[in-house]
Formats: C-alpha cells, structure tokens, sequence
C-alpha cells in the first residue's frame, strides 16, 4: 500500500505540483484568469497564429477540451478565430488586442513566481531538476506510447481473428 509518507517521487511531484498551481491560479486570480488559458494565450504570443489541433499538441491535451477552451476566449475576446486560407474545414487562432494587453500585464508574473519557488536551491540543483524531470517525462511518455502501440496491435489481432472466424463459423 502506498501513503503519503513513503515519499515516493509520485507523490512528492503531485504535492509540488499541487501547490504550483494552486499559487498561480491565486496570482491570476485577479485578472478572471486560469493556467490554462494563460498557456493557451501564452503559446499562440509566442508561435504566432495556429490551428486549433496545432494548439492542442503544443498543450498535450485532447481536440475536444482545447476546443471547448478555445471557445471560452473566444467569449472572453483572447482569441480571434479565422478561417484557414487552405483548408476551410480548419479555422486559424490568433490573439485579441486584449490578450496582448492582458500577456503585458502578466509580463514577469512567472519569472517572478519561478524565481519564488526555486528560491531555496542553487543553480546546478534547478538545471539538474528539470533534467531530471524532462528525462522523466520523456521516458513516461515512451511508455506510455509503447502501451497504445500493443493495445492498438492486439485490437488489429482480434479484429483479423474476428474476419477468419465469421468465415468459418456462421454468426447467429
């Protein structure tokens, strides 16, 4: 059984994380702000104007959720959504002159909190802290895509086994 005191590395990165989020959603509290909009916002400044799946796989979530995010600034008057001039099934989103206005404002906000947070380490332990989660990270996702990969194999394995078996042995 696994508790909160064993100090597992999962359970003291959920902690950190936990807390980090909980001190940026209080910093972006004022502004009507959350992280995942701040990411959103963040990542279409920064790479220029985007599909809505190109902004789904710079986030790592699902079509589907970023869609519904993405609805939401648009309401909020972050994202302007254009029609894609080659593909009129696909729209392109680009930022409002109010989310431009809103990135300003939070200008140093999270060098301010990384600077907070990583106070009480030194340079060498930060570098070797996100080396060290950026591997974790890397090696999870492999796992992780190696699994899908066999469940997707063994799916095309039955559904082979499904086709000889409802030509031998008719289906009642």
């Amino acid at each position: 059984m696994i508790t909160k005191t064993d100090d597992l590395l999962g359970t003291l990165i959920h902690d950190v994380a936990h807390l980090l989020r909980h001190e940026i959603d209080a910093r972006l509290e004022p502004h009507n702000l959350t992280r995942v909009k701040w990411l959103a916002l963040g990542i279409i400044a920064k790479k220029g104007p985007m599909t809505q799946s190109e902004l789904a796989a710079e986030m790592e979530l699902g079509v589907a959720p970023v869609g519904r995010l993405v609805d939401r600034l648009v309401k909020r008057d972050f994202v302007l959504r254009a029609q894609h001039p080659e593909d009129r099934r696909s729209y392109r989103l680009s930022l409002t002159d109010s989310a431009v206005e809103l990135l300003q404002e939070l200008d140093g906000t999270a060098a301010k909190l990384r600077q907070e947070t990583l106070h009480p380490l030194n340079d060498a332990e930060v570098k070797s802290l996100n080396s060290g989660l950026l591997k974790l990270k890397k090696a999870l996702k492999a796992q992780a895509l190696a699994a899908s990969a066999i469940v997707f194999l063994a799916a095309q394995k039955l559904t082979s086994s499904a086709h000889i078996f409802n030509d031998v042995v008719p289906i009642i």
